[in-house]
Order: structure tokens, then sequence, then C-alpha cells
């Protein structure tokens, strides 16, 4: 490698550290909101003869972006979040549903030109199903999902996020039933109080 490749690598290097490095030097101000946006859901793995598609849901609600660092915040969130698929065995079909109450507890670490990083755990309480379970007592409570995610500020009140939720526990408590769990994908909308 010669002294040109050498100098522009270094170049871009040093460009890219004080980039990143910037925007962990402002720290995020207190702030609330409101949530809105879209789910698309599975319960997984189907089991033997069984296909599961993905189905569209809803979710709603509120968060708080409490500061912890120069680059760390905490998220909680209480969202209404509909998980909903489709199961088909052979030629019959049935819609499988959940509708919980979450409660998502972040971590939320700024990266570059407006855009950050989210992880963390989702307590998810179930308020009504169908066709997963005969009633609502034999579904998982709380559910229990790993977060991973991530958004872009779109302007200095409205944010939009795209995350992956992974259920840790099987969502029907049957022992005849097959151990299933849920995984969902978000695409919500944040505006800033």
């Amino acid at each position: 490698m010669n002294l040109a490749h050498r100098l522009a690598i270094g170049g871009l290097a040093t460009l890219l550290s004080v980039l990143l490095s910037a925007s962990a030097i402002h720290a995020e101000d207190f702030t609330m909101g409101i949530a809105a946006g879209a789910t698309l859901s599975l319960y997984t793995p189907p089991d033997t003869g069984q296909t599961i598609s993905s189905s569209p849901g809803l979710a709603i609600g509120f968060y708080a972006v409490i500061p912890i660092l120069k680059s760390v915040s905490f998220l909680p969130e209480l969202l209404y979040v509909q998980k909903y698929a489709h199961s088909t065995i052979g030629s019959a079909g049935r819609d499988l549903q959940i509708e919980y109450v979450e409660l998502p507890l972040l971590v939320k670490m700024p990266l570059f030109w407006g855009t950050y990083f989210t992880e963390g755990v989702a307590l998810g309480f179930p308020v009504q199903q169908r066709g997963v379970a005969p009633n609502l007592s034999q579904i998982t409570s709380p559910d229990v999902a790993v977060v991973i995610g991530g958004g872009y500020n779109v302007a200095s009140k409205l944010a939009i996020e795209f995350r992956y939720d992974a259920g840790l526990r099987r969502v029907n408590t049957l022992p005849t039933a097959p151990v299933q769990r849920e995984r969902a994908y978000m695409a919500i909308v944040k505006l800033h109080f």
C-alpha cells in the first residue's frame, strides 16, 4: 500500500471517529411523547403440517426519554400492541391474534446524522386473544421479548423507528400446544412534546 492510500485511509478513519464522537457529546434532553405505528407478527416455529403467515397489526402508546449519560438514555414505553398472524393446516385456516399491553424498557444510544440505536426488553401482558388458546388465561403472561431497533430523528419533534421483537417464552401454556414464540417487526412514528 503506497503513502497516498495510507493517508486517505488515515484521514477517513479520523473523520469517522470525529463524527461518531461528536454525536455522543450532545446529551439528549428529557422528553415525552406519543407513538403510533404498525406491526407484522409471526408465531414460530410452525407446528407439523402448519403454515403460519404474518398479518398486520397496530401499535400505539406513550414513551419518555430519560438521559442517563451523554451517549445513553433510558427509553421506557407503554404500548398497546396487536400481534396477529394467520395459521393454515391443510385447507383450513384461522387467525391467531393476541393483543398486549407492553412495557418496553429500552436503552437509546445516538449514532450520527440523527440516527440512533435502541435495545432492551419488553414485558407483554395479554389483554385479548383469538385462535391461539381456548381462553386468555392460557396465554403466557408476561411474555418477555428481546428488542433491537433503531431510528431516525426526522425533525426536532418527530422520529421514525424500526424494531424487531423476539419473544423468549412460549405463547400458549397448554402442555399439548406447540412450543411457539412470538416474533414481530414494528415501524413506529414518535411525536415528542
